[in-house]
């Protein structure tokens, strides 16, 4: 046999139901916790796609609204690491591209924003101190960027040049001598650095 239609009392009972749903939902409480889901999975959606700084802004906004949340703010660090990275490469294109067009400040203003958001960033120290050297900045800082560069990468030649160069002119010829060796070990051919070698070698005979 054919079930039964639902009588007036079943679609009152479904009538209560969306309505007391509806109530909650728009329960101050419901509300931010809804709001939270929706903010966390849209953060963590954001870092999947490589979009820290949307991220970032998500899970700021979460903690803002729950600030004991652990797991949150652990993202957020994570979040903020991602971009800063991403960002510090960023930095060191745009520095590209400024010296390319002749804005040298720029460029080293770039190459400086780059190294403060990553101080890992091999590349972003060198030519910070590279393009430092060449505005004639600050020598200490032009040496610490210089010397921090072949710190991360000790086996590109082009740092080790650049640091001895640095050292050199600073007066330091014994470590500037060891940079250049090492130049010559990374670079046989390299003419720079043989021709500062042979300079310091009547120095130091």
């Amino acid at each position: 046999p054919a079930e039964p239609a639902p009588g007036p009392v079943d679609a009152e009972s479904e009538a209560r139901r969306a309505e007391r749903q509806a109530r909650l939902a728009r329960h101050p409480y419901m509300a931010r916790t809804h709001k939270l889901t929706e903010l966390i999975a849209r953060g963590k959606a954001a870092i999947v796609k490589g979009d820290f700084e949307r991220a970032y802004q998500d899970f700021n906004h979460v903690l803002g609204l729950d600030p004991k949340n652990r797991e949150v703010a652990s993202l957020l660090v994570d979040a903020r690491r991602k971009h800063d990275l991403h960002r510090a490469q960023t930095e060191v294109e745009r520095g590209q591209e400024m010296e390319m067009r002749g804005d040298f400040a720029g460029a080293h203003a770039a190459y400086k924003l780059a190294v403060s958001l990553n101080g890992d960033n091999a590349e972003a120290a060198f030519q910070a101190a590279r393009v430092g050297r060449e505005l004639a900045h600050d020598a200490n800082e032009v040496r610490a960027l210089a010397q921090r560069a072949v710190e991360l990468k000790p086996s590109r030649g082009d740092y080790q040049l650049l640091v001895a160069h640095v050292l050199l002119a600073a007066g330091q010829k014994k470590q500037a001598k060891h940079h250049y060796e090492e130049v010559v070990r990374l670079d046989p051919d390299n003419a720079e650095a043989r021709a500062a070698l042979k300079k310091l070698r009547w120095t130091f005979s």
